[in-house]
């Protein structure tokens, strides 16, 4: 039986459903602080995870509150762009207080 399934596939190619076409990829970044998680879920479908512009979501906790999260959301290069920023603030910091005196010492 499997094997006459597999003879009528073989020789009538336009039983198999095709595929449908790929979404081709955006050429622009979205504003991904401004989307709404619909349209996120709707961006982010059929994109690969480590594309530049698939968005990301990250949830913390509000300062002052016990129960309240923010959500801030943003594409993978907006992230890089973060990290890099923060990265080289950190050093700054870090280079222009070598040397100096502390309160107490």
């Amino acid at each position: 039986m499997m094997f006459a399934l597999l003879l009528f596939l073989a020789a009538d190619p336009s039983a198999v459903a095709a595929a449908p076409p790929a979404r081709p990829l955006p050429t622009v970044e979205p504003d991904a602080m401004h989307m709404k998680p619909k349209e996120i879920r709707e961006f982010n479908e059929g994109l690969p995870k480590n594309h530049p512009f698939y968005i990301r979501c990250k949830s913390h906790v509000v300062i002052g509150s016990l129960v309240a999260e923010a959500r801030s959301c943003r594409t993978n290069h907006q992230w890089d762009v973060a990290d890099a920023v923060g990265n080289r603030d950190a050093r700054d910091t870090f280079e222009a207080m070598q040397g100096k005196a502390m309160p107490g010492n």
